[in-house]
């Protein structure tokens, strides 16, 4: 089975400084994460790597649509499968970088998490199911219910197994490979290493989020804002309206003044850092680490990457 290691963190945590190191030590290939990223011309703001650090070091899922388009989880899900597919090939190991936590959640449930969500109740009755009974018998009555579906998800893939059989429920008890056949065909599943960077403490990340935006505005971040509105003055551009690009845009049509900008920049990157704690904090399968655990992060990538 292909492997794959997800780094996951919140924003600023140092996420690009750590998957750069690991692919100085191991046959592995960044794939970004990221939903600014993924657009052309919006740089600063994203903190994208310069270019000299992606022609050094090749990132996949950057750059990849126009500052007009948009793009759906459906679409993140599509390219990504096609960009692990070709690394794959080259006889290298995918490292997928970032912090949009809903494409994680795409990836790790292998699209399903595109469906239609279900009540709590629904939710619930599964959950009871697995508290009670394990994974292992899920599995077996996901088989049972609906063996097409479960011959595309590994027996252990908990998110996944999961997933199919809320989906059964909630649709009285059709298969989920009848109602969403096009979508499980996509569904794909591999050996995984899912690593979280959660800080132990919140003033330190605080700080560094305080830091990369003063480093933001003296690399000229309102020039490319400015820049950009001024090559697509009649376009809606999706990632104007994201965190740090919308304050500045509204600070240079004099809507607020420019400390005002940086308070709401610094206040909503801190609320966005706390969800994907939260995010992070809830997700089972994942060992968990802190910024100074380079080395230990360094000795599991490399156990994982020489296990059979």
């Amino acid at each position: 089975m292909n492997k794959v290691i997800c780094l996951m963190g919140p924003t600023s945590i140092g996420k690009t400084a750590l998957s750069i190191s690991l692919c100085e030590q191991f046959n592995i290939e960044i794939v970004s994460v990221d939903s600014v990223m993924i657009y052309k011309e919006f740089n600063i703001g994203s903190a994208k790597p310069c270019s000299l650090t992606l022609k050094k070091y090749p990132h996949s899922m950057i750059d990849i649509i126009e500052p007009w388009e948009t793009y759906s989880v459906a679409f993140f899900y599509r390219d990504l499968l096609r960009n692990l597919d070709d690394i794959h090939k080259r006889g290298k190991i995918p490292l997928l970088v970032g912090g949009s936590m809903m494409y994680f959640k795409t990836f790790l449930l292998g699209g399903l998490s595109q469906m239609d969500e279900v009540s709590s109740q629904i939710r619930r009755k599964v959950n009871q199911m697995f508290e009670e009974n394990g994974l292992e018998y899920l599995y077996k009555f996901l088989k049972k219910v609906d063996e097409e579906s479960a011959k595309k998800v590994h027996h252990n893939d908990k998110y996944r197994i999961i997933r199919l059989v809320e989906i059964y429920f909630s649709n009285n008890k059709k298969k989920p490979s009848k109602i969403f056949s096009k979508c499980l065909e996509n569904v794909q599943y591999y050996d995984t290493l899912n690593i979280s960077i959660i800080p132990n403490d919140r003033s330190l990340l605080h700080l560094r989020i305080e830091q990369r935006l003063e480093k933001m505005l003296n690399e000229g971040f309102l020039d490319e804002v400015s820049s950009i509105k001024h090559r697509y003055p009649n376009k809606d551009l999706p990632a104007l309206r994201t965190i740090g690009y919308k304050e500045a845009n509204s600070y240079l049509e004099d809507r607020i003044d420019i400390e005002s900008m940086k308070s709401q920049i610094l206040a909503s990157t801190r609320q966005l850092a706390k969800r994907q704690i939260t995010w992070l904090r809830h997700l089972d399968a994942t060992t968990v680490f802190t910024l100074l655990d380079n080395g230990n992060i360094l000795r599991r990538v490399d156990s994982f990457l020489h296990k059979n």
